[in-house]
């Protein structure tokens, strides 16, 4: 299975492509793909899987009101950010549903060469996560993020350059909850910091290289101490775009989710995904 994935995904990415700006928020989507699956909590997760996810903005506007008419303004952003599908005896497996209040994000273009240009900055306030992953053995976790600011930046070598190289940081507060298929954790409430790293290689031929990374953890003050999370994503892949509205991504992909207790010992928890996923853009 892995291997012709990666024949397809070869073939495919041979074709000419044009670069785009696939960490847009207030870009609305639809996705479909397909995974193989391991290193699961059980080997009933492993083999392949099919993924749907997408993102809807219900309400957009130009930030006028905050003397910035080149930025805008998101309300009520929907992100279904992944569904993982089984067979008939795991059915859905995985699932990821976002929720943001209010965004907001001002894009620029690079200005000048042989130096990092800041290209979008972003501001998220009131921001809900929920999801269970079978594969973890995570019941639940949810997560509600009070913010979340990042920015990133580009550098090209000259104008006339095909390639670019851009890196994007953005970090978090909130507060998650969280509880384990294992019945010796107790069911988690604690504070959480949040930090996500992007670094895209891109060229206007190969399309975007790049290394995708979140982790969320989680903290505990005074006494009497507390079990505590601990979830994290790394992804690794290529991705094309074709036109205006399509992308292709190949990718590699490790979760994890760590229950970090004081009284027994650690739950450590993690699963793989190579996956070839197509996003409509809308």
């Amino acid at each position: 299975m892995k291997k012709h994935m990666a024949i397809a995904a070869a073939a495919i990415f041979m074709a000419s492509a044009v670069q785009a700006d696939n960490w847009d928020l207030g870009q609305n989507s639809v996705v479909l793909g397909i995974a193989d699956v391991d290193w699961t909590v059980s080997p009933d997760f492993h083999g392949t899987k099919l993924l749907l996810g997408g993102r809807y903005i219900f309400q957009r506007e130009p930030a006028t009101a905050y003397k910035q008419p080149d930025a805008e303004i998101l309300k009520y952003r929907l992100d279904l950010a992944d569904f993982q599908l089984g067979d008939s005896s795991t059915d859905l497996e995985y699932a990821v549903l976002g929720f943001t209040y209010w965004t907001y994000q001002k894009k620029k273009d690079i200005t000048s060469a042989k130096s990092f240009n800041t290209v979008r900055d972003q501001l998220e306030l009131l921001q809900v996560n929920a999801s269970f992953d079978d594969n973890l053995g995570v019941d639940y976790y949810y997560e509600l993020n009070a913010g979340r600011v990042g920015r990133f930046w580009s550098y090209k070598h000259s104008d006339g350059s095909p390639f670019s190289i851009s890196f994007g940081l953005s970090g978090s507060l909130g507060w998650a909850w969280a509880n384990s298929a294992d019945p010796r954790y107790a069911d988690v409430s604690n504070p959480t910091m949040g930090l996500w790293n992007v670094l895209i290689i891109g060229h206007d031929y190969w399309g975007q290289f790049y290394v995708d990374s979140r982790v969320i953890s989680g903290y505990t003050f005074g006494e009497p101490k507390q079990t505590l999370s601990r979830e994290a994503n790394a992804r690794f892949g290529i991705r094309r775009d074709f036109g205006d509205n399509l992308a292709l991504d190949f990718f590699g992909e490790k979760r994890s989710f760590h229950f970090s207790a004081f009284d027994i010992p650690d739950l450590y928890t993690k699963a793989r995904r190579i996956a070839l996923e197509l996003t409509y853009k809308f």
